[in-house]
This record gives C-alpha cells, structure tokens and sequence, in this order.
C-alpha cells in the first residue's frame, strides 16, 4: 500500500505540472484582447529603398514636363513712353507696383520704370497714401497687400495687439486687455500669418545654409482632436527655419517638406546632392 501510494504521487504531481505548462501555452498563444491591440513584433523593421517613383510629386514633374512659354520683353521706362508735358513726381513710388495683371508694368516696384504717381490721400484715423498707374488708370492704396488693407483701426493699436499675441498672449485675453472683439483679433492674426508667409517665400530664397537639420514635432491644435506633426528644417548655426509644414506624419507630408527645402537650396547645391 505504501509503494502504490509512493509511485501515485509522482505522477499527479507530473499531471499537474503539465496541466499547468499547458494553460499557460494556451494563454501566450491567446490572441489578445486587451485596448491595445496584438502586440507589436520585436523584429527589425525592413528598411526599403526610395526612389522619385515613390514621391507623387517626382512622378508629377517626369509624366508633365513644364513648358515655359516665351520670355515676355521688358517694359519701356514710363518716362520715354509719356510725354515731357505735365508736373513732375512728387510722391515717391518706389517699393509699390501696378496690381493690374493686364498691365505693362505689372509687378514692377522700380519708380524710373513704372507709372506710378500719387493720387492724393484718404482715411480719418490716418491719411493712407494713394497711388494712380497712368498706363492702365488703375487706382490702389499704399496698403494693398499688406494686413492693413480696408481696416479702419489705427495701425498702431493693430501692430500692438499682434506684438502682444507674438509674445504669447491668448486671444481671449487679448479680448480683455485690448477691448477688442475676439474675432476682430483673430482675422488680424490671420492676415497677419498670410503676410508672413508671402514674405517668407519672397526673402527666403538663395539662402547659403550648409548646415540643416530636419525634426518633427507631435503637436495638437485645440480645436482639432487629430495629432498634427510640425515638420521643419533648421540651420543649427543661425537658427534660421526655412521650412515649416504642418500636417499628418506620412511619407508624403516628408516628401513635400523636402521639395520645399530643395526650392530654396537648389539655387546653390549641385545637382547631384538632389538625386
């Protein structure tokens, strides 16, 4: 009796041991349930090479090739067209150009090459200067193009308001502080930005950076529940960002950060640092 009890009590034991292996094979191998989803795989990810067919705008430019049309000739200097008659320019027009695209001078900021004179002044707050193109009689204000254009408030109070949301001051308490209506405030801010941008396409172009570096920011707007990522390339030594998107973290939003960047740097790097 004691050896039959001897050798049964290793083998529950053995039954038991197995019993329990097996509940914990079949947990491991239970797909899981949990808010997270299957578990990640611990193996490298395999890294594929790229190529312009992967980039939509690279398959863009080969499939449509641009044609340039032909170069249109310089505008005759507005002094030698007009006739010698007349009083002189006393409103200095340079900087300002003919917002009509039909005309002749259209774009042209240099006052010995454009028709721009001055057309007297407007306003209550502040007298705003406008000026008259004698090619096509088109009328517009020093302030055409600019976050000012057709706003009644004095420049002044406009440029402290948006000093003051620069330095990080929230437009609701800016709403408090200024007397200013919260949307007033905002579409300020927003003309502001647009101006900002079109400056920054205008300047920052030739730009000689040897050093860049690119990164991603996660960030999230306070009225949007998707993440966004800040994508943009900086020059560690001047601390200079010549590129800026916002967007989803995608290899096309990487795609369009880096033709952005080859815009500015293609005036100055080699082709081959391109390919």
């Amino acid at each position: 009796m004691a050896l039959h009890a001897f050798v049964l009590l290793p083998v529950v034991c053995l039954l038991l041991s197995l019993a329990l292996l097996w509940r914990l094979c079949w947990f491991s191998l239970r797909p899981s349930s949990s808010r997270g989803g299957a578990r990640r795989s611990t193996l490298p990810r395999l890294l594929k090479p790229r190529c312009p067919d992967d980039c939509p705008a690279c398959r863009l430019s080969c499939t449509n090739p641009t044609v340039r049309g032909p170069v249109p000739s310089p505008a005759r200097p507005w002094c030698e067209v007009k006739s010698r008659r007349g009083a002189p320019k006393r409103i200095n027009t340079d900087g300002y150009a003919c917002p009509n695209q039909q005309c002749a001078y259209f774009g042209i900021t240099d006052s010995h090459i454009h028709a721009l004179v001055g057309d007297g002044k407007h306003g209550h707050a502040e007298r705003i200067q406008t000026f008259r193109c004698q090619a096509c009689r088109t009328t517009f204000t020093s302030r055409h193009n600019t976050p000012l254009y057709r706003l009644k408030t004095p420049s002044h109070q406009v440029a402290m308001v948006l000093s003051a949301l620069a330095e990080g001051l929230d437009p609701s308490a800016a709403e408090r502080v200024f007397g200013f209506r919260q949307g007033t405030i905002t579409i300020w801010l927003s003309r502001a930005g647009e101006h900002a941008h079109t400056l920054h396409k205008r300047f920052f172009c030739h730009l000689h950076l040897p050093h860049l570096q690119l990164d991603e920011l996660r960030t999230r707007l306070r009225c949007a529940t998707q993440v966004l990522w800040l994508w943009l390339a900086i020059d560690p030594l001047t601390k200079i960002l010549p590129v800026l998107q916002l967007g989803p973290r995608t290899q096309n939003m990487a795609h369009v950060l880096i033709h952005s960047l080859r815009q500015i740097l293609a005036a100055f790097l080699p082709p081959a640092l391109h390919q």
